[in-house]
């Protein structure tokens, strides 16, 4: 296994910092997962990408993290959804110019609803992590978005590094993005996984959400048992292993 750092280009005008995961550096590029993060995350997610990638790699299929514009590594700028989604956009034509052919997609949180916002023609399939698709507040969030009307707010990053920034587009990108819309139109194979005891994307909301999605009896809904927002250590594996499941069949890694 190879671990490259890289610098895509996204039509936002930012440099995304990623980093590649090749099962075999002389293996002809085929297979990849591309992995995008959640609010105030990074592309590391606290080492369950890392982790996921590797469990990947071990099947054959690559693997690429990386950056939204304004988080992790990059230049602080307001994190937006529709800047996510021209990031994946983006990273999806990088991952092309590659000379992958079999591509999948998989969102965590917030990252869950970007790539659902995405037009990645060609991709062979999505995965959502606890991903957020009907909007559920907490008391916390309120708090962010309290001040957004005086200008732009920082927020905490979850992990290790300076705060990310919001400011009134965050809350306008949100309401001009019709999640239903979206999901009714929604055509290709999905797998969510969810924790049972998220109290941050409720699975009870995510189930309704998928739902809506067209051909619902060949896509695939997963719920963990006590695993929270977090996904716990402990549940990791669990969330993997569906992943690297589904992927083989629709990646056609043997």
């Amino acid at each position: 296994m190879i671990e490259e750092k890289v610098l895509i280009s996204s039509t936002t005008g930012s440099d995304l910092h990623g980093i590649h995961f090749l099962h075999d550096k002389e293996a002809k590029k085929s297979s990849i997962l591309i992995i995008c993060h959640g609010f105030t995350g990074d592309k590391y997610e606290h080492g369950h990408f890392p982790s996921l990638a590797k469990a990947c790699n071990n099947e054959g299929i690559d693997g690429l993290i990386f950056d939204f514009t304004g988080s992790g590594e990059n230049e602080r700028v307001p994190v937006t959804l529709f800047k996510q989604i021209e990031d994946v956009e983006s990273v999806y034509k990088w991952v092309q110019n590659q000379g992958y052919k079999n591509i999948a997609v998989l969102g965590l949180s917030f990252g869950g609803l970007t790539i659902l916002g995405t037009n990645l023609p060609g991709i062979k399939t999505y995965i959502f992590w606890s991903p957020v698709l009907f909007l559920h507040t907490t008391n916390d969030q309120a708090d962010w978005f309290r001040d957004l009307d005086k200008g732009p707010v920082e927020i905490p990053s979850s992990i290790d590094g300076k705060p990310i920034i919001i400011d009134m587009t965050y809350m306008t990108d949100f309401a001009k993005f019709l999640v239903k819309k979206h999901l009714k139109k929604f055509d290709y194979p999905v797998l969510i996984v969810v924790g049972k005891a998220d109290e941050t994307t409720p699975c009870d909301l995510t189930r309704k959400a998928f739902n809506f999605l067209p051909n619902k009896d060949e896509n695939k809904f997963v719920s963990i048992e006590n695993a929270t927002h977090e996904i716990e250590e402990e549940y990791l594996k669990d969330f993997i292993k569906h992943t690297v499941d589904w992927l083989k069949l629709y990646l056609g890694v043997k």
